[in-house]
């Protein structure tokens, strides 16, 4: 292919699977791997969802390549990890989880030493999750960043009291309010935040009472879900 061809071009003849792999076999080193694998799942189970996730892949990956591991793309590990994410991709409907699957697949190969035991255990996590859970761990790791992306309707505080499902129910106005108690307690759990107790009354520090309330685990998860790109 030359330099000055794009990829991501299509035309009449090629479907929208076979411009994802090609797209993938472009990436250096890794390329052969990422776009056979594709393949295979492309071909066992159709669909537009799992095009654009491999799509997205490779223009994220064309921008990292030069903090790829390589070394790390040689091992098995990779092509298990590979195996593993466009497994779960294929299988899942919800745009939160494919985000986050993606992520966890740029994360694992920009990581100097990346673990496949920790990665392995955060994507069956995130097979098993609902799109809630990725929101509401996001929201933990970085409340302050949060209330800000809401327009700050958290603040620092509002008066003597309140509670933390108060806060959260500011943060996730259109979520109910068992839907965030159930998401919590899901969570806590899990390991991944360390909350009980949503409704006892606090001191009214605002946004800042969320903060510190996520546990290691939590912290490990949140950063391998967060595009580095973003």
């Amino acid at each position: 292919m030359k330099e000055s061809e794009n990829p991501l071009e299509t035309n009449p003849t090629e479907t929208t699977a076979e411009i994802a792999s090609i797209a993938l076999q472009v990436i250096p080193v890794a390329g052969g791997i990422l776009s056979s694998t594709a393949m295979f799942f492309l071909e066992r189970q159709k669909n537009e969802r799992l095009n654009r996730f491999l799509i997205n892949l490779a223009e994220d990956l064309k921008q990292l390549e030069d903090r790829v591991n390589s070394e790390f793309v040689k091992q098995e590990e990779f092509r298990d990890l590979t195996e593993d994410i466009f497994s779960k991709a294929s299988d899942t409907r919800q745009q939160e989880k494919l985000d986050a699957l993606r992520a966890v697949f740029l994360n694992s190969v920009l990581s100097a030493n990346p673990k496949y035991n920790d990665i392995e255990e955060i994507t069956t996590l995130l097979s098993n999750w609902q799109s809630r859970h990725i929101i509401l761990l996001k929201i933990l790791y970085d409340p302050i960043a949060a209330d800000k992306r809401r327009g700050n309707v958290v603040g620092e505080g509002r008066g003597l009291s309140t509670t933390i499902m108060d806060i959260l129910r500011r943060l996730l106005p259109d979520w109910e309010e068992d839907e965030i108690s159930r998401t919590m307690q899901e969570l806590h759990d899990k390991g991944l935040q360390q909350m009980t107790g949503l409704k006892t009354m606090i001191t009214d520090k605002g946004i800042h009472q969320l903060k510190g309330r996520i546990t290691p685990f939590g912290i490990k998860v949140a950063k391998y879900i967060m595009n580095p790109l973003v």
